[in-house]
């Protein structure tokens, strides 16, 4: 962790897609890119809800606008599967697509980028688990956000689960878009829970990586930035919605300059202690870290008293005294959005865990994510991870 003269003093490589075209009405930069590389046919990954209700219509419309014939898989599900990602693999393969377009949240978007890769390829899926493991360079790409939270669309990660629930992830520079196409537009009938819960997914991002051991410069501009945008139109973009554009716009930035912020920095223990409410209880990985963000904040804080009063300070909180007094108001801060927007702020209501359960929770968290926990900035034993389960009841 480098801060002041010894971070200047240092260089860093930026990880980020090729191109990211933003704003209300992006989507149709999707007709000039088809038709500028030539590409004749797509297929469209997506969720078989907002195919339904029309919200990748405009995606289908700007492509045919370039000639392109577009076939939709649908067949996507939260938390994917790898084996959902081999079919989609297999259609992309016997379709002979020469784009793939994935359109929906996180997890429609993970699936498009490693089939991108594997219907290329004759290997098994599992063999891209890990760092630096894809094969190759996939088919192109195109990535489009149609929540405001997982930032997907400017990462090079997936995350997925294998068929016995337990979650594995990919991480390669093959997986990065060609375009990531970021529209405002399309999040107008996001529901009120999953607005709230990806709008507090972007939120945990950025607090992790603005204080992440791994943290640079260029992140933590990028964090700061995002923490801001959360705190001052989450709430107008859960309780609003398609009648507060001004705040849907701003979420939707805030998301993906979170995501560009953690891809260059990683994350921390909230995303190594939820894996547990994902595999063992089936929470949504936003919602996972809306409940535990805050407990995890708390335990951080001595560790990182000036950034944490920073973040209070980002998130509108009026708080007086000493630093660490300022730095413990970011916690109270981040409860109470939380809490307006509808969210738990514990995991009490999933159910009556006894300590066997914590104890089993905080192994998964070690066994599947201790790379988070080494990023952390306060450094974590099972005992400390134990108690933040406690705290969190």
């Amino acid at each position: 962790m480098l801060d002041g003269l010894a971070a200047r003093n240092s260089t860093y490589d930026v990880q980020s897609p090729d191109r990211i075209s933003y704003g209300f009405g992006a989507t149709s930069e999707l007709t000039a890119f088809a038709a500028d590389n030539d590409l004749d046919s797509a297929l469209l990954v997506s969720d078989e809800n907002i195919v339904d209700v029309g919200v990748t219509d405009p995606v289908v419309d700007a492509l045919e606008d370039a000639d392109v014939s577009v076939d939709v898989f649908t067949d996507v599900k939260p938390e994917p599967k790898l084996s959902m990602v081999e079919d989609a693999a297999d259609v992309l393969r016997d379709g002979g697509h020469d784009l793939v377009v994935g359109a929906g949240g996180g997890s429609v978007l993970d699936t498009a980028k490693l089939a991108s890769v594997l219907a290329d390829y004759d290997v098994p899926i599992t063999d891209t688990l890990g760092m630096g493991n894809a094969p190759g360079a996939g088919r192109p790409l195109v990535l489009i956000p149609t929540t405001a939270g997982t930032g997907s669309e400017v990462t090079h990660i997936g995350v997925f689960s294998d068929e016995e629930g337990v979650k594995r992830v990919v991480y390669d520079e093959a997986l990065f878009a060609d375009v990531a196409v970021v529209d405002p537009e399309l999040t107008r009938m996001l529901p009120k829970p999953v607005a709230a819960a990806t709008g507090l997914d972007a939120l945990t991002h950025a607090v992790e990586s603005y204080v992440s051991t791994l943290r640079t410069p260029y992140s933590d501009i990028l964090a700061r930035e995002a923490i801001e945008m959360v705190g001052s139109n989450l709430r107008g973009a859960v309780l609003q919605g398609r009648n507060n554009d001004e705040a849907r716009y701003q979420m939707s930035l805030a998301a993906t300059v979170a995501g560009q912020a953690f891809v260059n920095s990683g994350l921390g223990a909230v995303h190594a202690l939820t894996y547990p409410l994902g595999s063992e209880y089936g929470v949504g990985h936003g919602r996972a870290n809306a409940m535990l963000l805050p407990h995890v904040m708390e335990y951080n804080v001595p560790a990182e008293p000036e950034r944490f009063a920073d973040i209070a300070d980002r998130l509108g909180a009026d708080a007086e005294g000493s630093t660490l007094e300022r730095a413990y108001a970011s916690v109270d801060a981040v409860l109470e959005l939380t809490e307006d927007v509808g969210v738990p702020t514990s995991i009490g209501h999933l159910g009556d865990f006894d300590e066997a359960e914590l104890e089993a929770f905080t192994d998964i968290a070690f066994e599947y994510s201790e790379h988070n926990i080494d990023r952390n900035p306060r450094d974590l034993d099972r005992a400390d991870v134990l108690q933040i389960y406690r705290n969190a009841l």
